[in-house]
């Protein structure tokens, strides 16, 4: 993961607009669609776009396959669907709409629907302008009610004409009629409609069964996909953190314990506040004890040391210089902080033994133990007592151990 981050580092600084892309994670929908639910044009158009920016990313990593080869890992098993790609871009545009084109009988429908609806207004306005129409219309306006193209005649006057009334005004002067003479070219009309809906309606449950028969493909992408924008974030993050990747340090199989090393390290949420620290452990020594005064660092370095190894062990660059390098532990205990607890009777001495305990019992030799003001909140004498025991007691597990407390003076027992 470390490599697959600096390998994007170096893509970037070759082609810095890059990105992953508009992905949406399409995984439910194309398991809709192959449950053999029609899919709507917007919906479409997001499983387009995500194939698209798929073929992006794909080609982009391809074309410098061998500078970053745990990214080429990655993005060549990202499946190119260009037959689907273009399907949904044929038939469904930038709007969400079906284009006429989108089939050649939806086109002669289209064209038909035109030609009607002409013929239809062509004839409605010829009634209004007649005569007869002008006396009887409220309006010379043609309005639509129910589906059907219809005209305002005045209540008083509608028995003089033929036709179908489709509603009636609120204050009942008006009622909306259909005039005999275009109910033929109405009813043609509305059936060219309905066919033009149910052309779409194949149109869009052809491409959605299409998305079905992809399902696995287009989940597997998304993985893919996913994991490519995880790394280019990380990517991302180091350049904004000034981070680098550490050299990890894994088990040789020997007895031997491998160091840590940190250069320069910085606490990511301190940003440009942070001041670095450097600090190797386990070489020459495997317990690190921190001391100083009142509010000089000591737990900032605690939580750097341990954030640091984590963020190592889940692939992520280090705000630290590339010298760097970080041991594989199987876990990082850290009893860090004061979480006394009134309501159950803990304090703070019982709460910081409490996790003692529990890391006594959890750490292991490949463990990493972070211990902040160890004996305190106690009688300083027996407090240190207690810490010295503690520290002696990982020393001969071969534990590594930073420890850190409020002042030189309690840790003098200890030290010596």
């Amino acid at each position: 993961r470390l490599r697959q981050s600096a390998e994007a580092r170096h893509l970037l600084s070759l082609e810095p607009n890059f990105s992953i892309g508009e992905i949406q994670d399409i995984r439910e929908t194309a398991g809709m669609a192959s449950r053999g639910k029609a899919l709507e044009p917007q919906t479409l158009l997001a499983i387009q776009s995500t194939l698209a920016a798929a073929r992006h990313a794909r080609s982009t990593v391809s074309k410098h396959s061998e500078e970053c080869p745990s990214l080429w890992h990655i993005a060549k098993e990202i499946v190119l669907l260009p037959e689907l790609e273009q399907g949904i871009d044929d038939c469904v545009d930038e709007m969400g709409q079906v284009p006429d084109f989108a089939s050649m009988k939806l086109a002669e429908l289209r064209h038909q629907l035109r030609e009607t609806r002409q013929r239809l207004m062509d004839r409605l306005e010829s009634f209004l302008n007649s005569r007869k129409g002008q006396r009887v219309a409220q309006e010379s306006l043609i309005t639509e009610r129910e589906s059907r193209y219809v005209i305002p005649v005045k209540a008083e006057l509608q028995n003089e004409i033929e036709g179908i009334i489709h509603d009636v005004s609120n204050t009942g002067a008006t009622v909306f009629m259909e005039p005999w003479i275009t109910v033929g070219l109405g009813n043609e009309f509305r059936q060219l409609e309905m066919e033009e809906k149910h052309e779409v309606e194949r149109i869009l449950a052809a491409l959605s069964e299409e998305i079905g028969s992809n399902q696995t493909t287009l989940s597997q992408n998304i993985d893919l996909l996913a994991l490519l924008d995880l790394t280019f974030a990380k990517a991302r993050y180091a350049e904004q953190a000034r981070a680098a990747e550490p050299a990890i340090m894994p088990s040789n199989g020997s007895r031997e314990r491998q160091p840590l090393k940190l250069v320069s390290a910085r606490h990511p949420l301190l940003k440009h506040k942070a001041v670095p620290l450097t600090v190797e452990l386990g070489q020459d020594f495997l317990s690190l004890v921190i001391t100083g005064p009142n509010a000089g660092g000591k737990t900032v370095a605690l939580k750097t040391i341990g954030l640091m190894t984590l963020m190592a062990q889940a692939g992520l660059p280090i705000p630290a210089e590339p010298e760097s390098s970080i041991p594989i532990v199987d876990g990082v205990f850290a009893d860090i902080g004061d979480e006394q607890s009134i309501e159950e009777t803990i304090s703070s001495f019982s709460w910081h033994m409490n996790n003692v305990v529990r890391i006594v019992h959890s750490a292991t030799s490949n463990s990493l133990v972070l211990l902040d003001e160890l004996g305190t909140s106690t009688d300083p004498s027996e407090g240190a007592a207690l810490a010295r025991s503690i520290l002696l007691h990982f020393l001969s597990k071969r534990i590594s151990v930073d420890y850190a407390n409020l002042s030189q003076t309690r840790k003098r027992g200890i030290v010596e």
